[in-house]
């Protein structure tokens, strides 16, 4: 069945979001972030001088008439590279701008009715005219907010599976046609695309586009993460004795006993409460080893001073890059995961961390029994101490 790109007037709610769209269909939504929610963000001439350091991950894609022509290029880069790129037929993207310029996180707080904690990445590009990356198909989800110019989208009207690739490219472009919707996009538009839809653009004007992407773990990266967490943990991670063994098992024959009971010793920790409170620290952390790593901040606070400036009308605020995860125990008992870290979450707590997740602000107006309890204001002193909150 095909599944046509969808037009909004606004962007969904969150039942609407995860009972028609996510992982079903794409959309579009005219105009959904304001002019002045998009001025603030990085800008061209930003992004080119991210393209000249180490940290980022930035990359140049040249298309070319002949498929076999088209190249992409890993910086860091030159300025001489975009003078010899010339003015057109050609795009340059970077990922993780949300760690270099912080002004462009903002832009995650409009997709609060998706899953925050799966978040990847923002990836900028820009984009000459005739610039494109060609067909292709993404193993995210991804929202693509278009900020200057305007591009024209070919959108896949179904899941493509087992894709064919241009062979003898560095670059990942389908080798056959598909069916689907053609758009443009300007300023403000935003663009969801689930997993595996095809999708190409081509660049009519000078553009920017901020690519959100929300990307799940592999199995092997959930069982890899897993036993590095066991092995930190030595009342957890037990030997196997074979203590269940019979004769079946003599030489070199693993019995069908064996195998269960193996089965069952791994069933075990996944049903434990200790993997539900890892899951939510490998969830906080960053996906790419180079970002998103705290340590503690040098000028630290101790509750006095935490509540002094409380009282004295200052906010405290998360920055969006931030990542927070909640799980809740089989005990019924809550945990904030941050930076690979677990914090204990009193029930009574939920409703103050929701406000952090909004990255609205909280201080002693709007929650004014914010300096009454000890253990909220020892939770909020770690976080503030190891950076996952900001005073405003």
């Amino acid at each position: 069945m095909l599944q046509h790109l969808a037009i909004l007037e606004k962007m969904p709610s969150t039942g609407d979001f995860f009972g028609l769209y996510w992982n079903r269909r794409p959309f579009i939504v005219r105009a959904a972030i304001s002019q002045n929610n998009l001025k603030d963000l990085i800008t061209a001439d930003e992004l080119a001088g991210l393209a000249l350091e180490e940290a980022p991950q930035s990359r140049m894609v040249r298309s070319a008439d002949d498929l076999k022509d088209w190249t992409c290029q890993f910086g860091p880069f030159k300025e001489d590279d975009f003078k010899e790129a010339g003015e057109e037929g050609w795009v340059l993207l970077i990922q993780n701008v949300e760690q270099f310029h912080p002004q462009t996180a903002k832009l995650l707080r409009h997709f609060n009715f998706a899953p925050r904690w799966l978040m990847d990445d923002v990836m900028v590009s820009y984009s000459t005219p005739g610039g494109s990356v060609g067909p292709h198909i993404d193993s995210y989800h991804v929202f693509l907010v278009q900020g200057q110019g305007t591009r024209c989208w070919k959108i896949g009207s179904n899941v493509i599976e087992n894709e064919v690739y241009v062979k003898g490219l560095d670059l990942k472009i389908l080798a056959n046609e598909y069916d689907g919707d053609e758009v443009e996009t300007q300023l403000g538009d935003v663009l969801y695309l689930p997993p595996s839809f095809a999708h190409e653009s081509t660049t009519l004007e000078n553009s920017l586009t901020f690519s959100i992407g929300f990307l799940g773990p592999k199995l092997s990266e959930l069982f890899g993460g897993y036993s590095q967490y066991l092995s930190e943990l030595e009342e957890c991670d037990q030997r196997y004795v074979g203590k269940n063994l019979t004769g079946d098992s003599a030489g070199f024959m693993i019995s069908c006993d064996a195998v269960n009971d193996f089965r069952s010793k791994l069933s075990e920790q996944l049903n434990s409460k200790g993997f539900t409170e890892w899951l939510g620290t490998f969830f906080s952390g960053s996906s790419h080893e180079d970002f998103g790593n705290y340590t503690e901040r040098k000028a630290t606070l101790n509750v006095k001073g935490l509540k002094k400036k409380l009282n004295d009308g200052a906010s405290l605020t998360k920055p969006e890059y931030a990542k927070f995860a909640i799980t809740k125990t089989k005990s019924g008992s809550f945990q904030l995961g941050f930076d690979n870290q677990n914090f204990f979450l009193h029930e009574t707590l939920i409703a103050t961390i929701q406000k952090f997740m909004k990255e609205e602000l909280v201080n002693t107006k709007n929650t004014p029994s914010l300096l009454d309890d000890l253990v909220t204001l020892e939770l909020l002193l770690d976080l503030y101490n190891h950076q996952a909150l900001e005073l405003a």
